[in-house]
């Protein structure tokens, strides 16, 4: 979940917020857990709900498929899933065009520094939890949602509160 506060984005998904559990293994907060993604302490088929912002983008392309398989399990009979990642065809389109001398607008109007386009790839690396090690694509989420088990997938590109386009990907147990 980040460092509180909250994002309003977030905060509009995770309604009432007092049932939801906040996570996240790199933050230091009496109120959120630290939880490894891959490793939910919490028994087969017993959560409604799954919902991660930029969080798969921080794990090993490799490692990806074994822990939405993990959350498939964990996630009730009908449970939801929700994905919010960076969508890597933006993230290359912004680099074509900084490649061909373009001014690129907004947050990440530049190529390097914790905030320039580079991080959007291999994260602000401002500690562990920063680093990004896959991304993603439409077609190449539904690919890996499938492969879990998921159905009803449906994958959305907007822009969010991280000042970048990303892919919002629905799904059910």
């Amino acid at each position: 979940c980040g460092p509180k506060p909250i994002h309003q984005q977030h905060l509009d998904i995770m309604q009432p917020l007092s049932e939801w559990t906040l996570v996240d293994y790199y933050v230091d907060d009496p109120d959120i857990k630290k939880w490894k993604a891959e490793d939910l302490p919490v028994e087969d088929n017993s959560i409604d709900e799954i919902y991660n912002s930029h969080l798969l983008e921080h794990l090993s392309h490799v490692q990806v498929p074994t822990v939405l398989k993990h959350w498939y399990t964990k996630l009730k009979e009908g449970g939801n899933l929700t994905l919010n990642v960076p969508d890597l065809v933006w993230a290359a389109k912004q680099l074509y065009h900084y490649s061909q001398g373009k001014m690129l607008d907004g947050y990440y109007n530049r190529f390097d520094g914790e905030h320039g386009l580079i991080s959007i790839f291999y994260g602000s690396q401002s500690h562990e939890g920063e680093y990004h090690k896959s991304g993603y694509t439409q077609d190449y989420l539904v690919k890996l949602l499938l492969e879990a088990g998921f159905t009803n997938i449906e994958v959305r590109s907007e822009f969010d509160a991280h000042d970048m386009q990303v892919l919002i990907a629905t799904a059910i147990k």
